[in-house]
């Protein structure tokens, strides 16, 4: 496989997890592979918190088109349908169009994003945040189970408590995203506690519907910021941490393919994370 190739994804239980940060200000040309629901969203924010909103989703867009032979602007995607309460507001994202067992789930903190990608229809959740802002005293307590509270306390220094606190919530976060549900479950019940150094961990959680064992583990994106992936450990397979600018997806001569099991080179051409 060449390294411009990252059509692996297609095979059995690889995942891809790209991550970046967003700089500059973002062209027409770039704004224009946005949905208008998506462009409306970052219109009702900030024009900081707008500018980030966008960029990850043009990163997102270009990096799913490319894996699926299709222009940004011309993918659909939407939500699944929570497995517990049937609401699609809070379920996890997929492409409805075009047709594709391609799964992936998105964070972002500030400027920076995290995307997991992976084949075969199966459930994936990251999370990424950056070391700031976190009230740990009073937000702990809500979040973290009698163990994991029981460890944070043992810290003394205030920002060794929030490297705790951070892993918890971080890994937390991936199995709630990765199960369809999202931060409306009670993330006590979602025990983490695991080793410090980040090694693999196993972790029991379900919902109505899906696995309830996920294999959990943190990421290396960078000083200041923590991240952790959760997949379904039945199917957890080879992992690659991808730090480069998303690829600009060629636009195709025809109707995008249908078969997720295809192999053909990743597009040549990149766009610099710094979209201007």
């Amino acid at each position: 496989m060449s390294a411009e190739d990252f059509s692996d994804v297609f095979d059995a239980d690889v995942t891809h997890v790209w991550w970046g940060t967003v700089e500059g200000t973002l062209g027409p040309d770039a704004a224009a592979v946005l949905s208008a629901a998506e462009r409306d969203a970052a219109r009702a924010m900030t024009a900081e918190a707008g500018r980030h909103y966008a960029g990850a989703h043009v990163a997102v867009r270009r990096i799913l088109a490319a894996y699926l032979g299709t222009g940004p602007a011309e993918l659909r995607l939407g939500r699944l349908r929570c497995p517990e309460c049937g609401d699609a507001t809070h379920g996890a994202p997929c492409v409805e169009w075009p047709q594709t067992e391609l799964s992936y789930s998105l964070s972002r903190s500030g400027p920076h994003w995290l995307l997991g990608v992976t084949g075969g229809g199966r459930r994936i959740g990251v999370d990424l945040e950056q070391v700031l802002g976190f009230d740990t005293e009073s937000v702990a307590p809500l979040v973290l189970s009698d163990r994991e509270l029981a460890h944070l306390g043992r810290e003394s220094e205030s920002a060794a408590r929030l490297a705790v606190f951070l892993r918890y919530w971080t890994r937390k976060e991936a199995v709630l995203k990765a199960s369809g549900i999202g931060l409306v479950a009670d993330a006590r019940e979602v025990e983490v506690h695991g080793p410090p150094d980040g090694g693999p961990l196993i972790v029991r959680h379900s919902a109505a519907a899906g696995p309830d064992t996920w294999l959990v583990e943190d990421l290396a994106v960078g000083p200041g910021r923590y991240a952790a992936i959760a997949r379904e450990a039945a199917a957890a397979g080879p992992l690659r941490l991808i730090e480069k600018p998303p690829p600009a997806a060629a636009e195709p001569a025809g109707p995008p393919p249908t078969d997720t099991n295809r192999s053909t080179p990743w597009p040549s051409a990149t766009l610099s994370l710094s979209m201007t």
